[in-house]
Formats: C-alpha cells, sequence, structure tokens
C-alpha cells in the first residue's frame, strides 16, 4: 500500500469491532454443527437429562434442536443465558481443580448465538408453564414468554438466513 507521497504506508493497528471479535470467537468454538451438537448434549447430561431427543435437517445446517428432561432453567437465568462467560458450573478459578461436568466454560450458547439463530424452551420442576425466548449475538430477543412445556429445555438452532420456527408441538 502506498501513501500520497509514493512510499510505502505503515498499517495502523486498530481495534477490531466488538461483532468481528465475537464470530471470531465463535468460530473457535463452534467449528461445524457437529460440534454445537456436542455441546448441546453435554448440557443436557449435565442438566441431569434421563431422555434426550436430536432433530438435525440438512445435517445440522438448517436446523439442530435437542430437547430434554432435565432440571430446565429458571426463568431469571433466561437474560444472561447466551452471554459470553456465563455458567452455572463454576464460581471460582479453584473449582476448575474439581471440575465433573462436561462443559463449563459458558462458550457454547453465546457462540451459537454469533452465527445462528437460537431459540430456547424451558421449564423447571413446579412451574406451571414454561418459558420461550429467543437470543441473537449474545442477547435476548424481547422478554419470555409464558408457553406450554414440559419439565426439561429444547433448543433450536437454525443456522442460515432463512431459518423460521414455523410451529411446534409438546
Amino acid at each position: 500500500m502506498m501513501d500520497s507521497s509514493g512510499r510505502t504506508a505503515v498499517p495502523s493497528i486498530k481495534r477490531l469491532d466488538e461483532a468481528v471479535v465475537n464470530r471470531i470467537a465463535a468460530g473457535e468454538v463452534i467449528q461445524r454443527p457437529a460440534s454445537a451438537l456436542k455441546e448441546l448434549l453435554e448440557n443436557s447430561l449435565d442438566a441431569g437429562a434421563t431422555s434426550i431427543s436430536v432433530v438435525v435437517k440438512e445435517g445440522g445446517l438448517k436446523l439442530i434442536q435437542i430437547s430434554d428432561n432435565g432440571h430446565g432453567i429458571s426463568y431469571e437465568d433466561l437474560p444472561i443465558l447466551c452471554e459470553r462467560h456465563t455458567t452455572s458450573k463454576i464460581n471460582s478459578y479453584e473449582d476448575l481443580q474439581t471440575i465433573t461436568t462436561l462443559g463449563f466454560r459458558g462458550e457454547a450458547l453465546a457462540s451459537m448465538t454469533f452465527v445462528a439463530h437460537l431459540t430456547v424452551i424451558t421449564m423447571t420442576e413446579g412451574q406451571i408453564h414454561g418459558y420461550r425466548v429467543s437470543y441473537k449475538d449474545g442477547a435476548m430477543e424481547g422478554e419470555p414468554r409464558p408457553c406450554a412445556a414440559i419439565k426439561g429445555t429444547q433448543i433450536m438452532v437454525g443456522l442460515g438466513f432463512s431459518f423460521q420456527i414455523v410451529s411446534l408441538s409438546w
């Protein structure tokens, strides 16, 4: 690259836009649909699920849906569920020495929201209904809406620009 005097210009160092940084980080965590599915399965197992159902469309390029009968996600946790570095599995650095869960970094769901549309339906023990909420770029879109559900969690990851959830059946 030349400057106006014909000399070679030295490129300046600049900070990357936050959206670019998050998508790079997402690529490091979620390299392909199988990586996303692995992370979702680990979350279901860590939630104590004894039954897990998986739906994959077009090899996971169109849709990955996982439903479990685990403990569910509390309403209070939904606003930060898909933020980077949020987890229910560790509290301090020392906890890493005794970690007994499969996934604990708090990166997987956040990463998925930077490359796909993510919708969660969840219900915990004792609730009279579940909640449905969508996430994009690490943030909740709107407020959680009450919905029919069973105890546990269903996560739908729609990849590509044309993804829409047309209907859900429970």
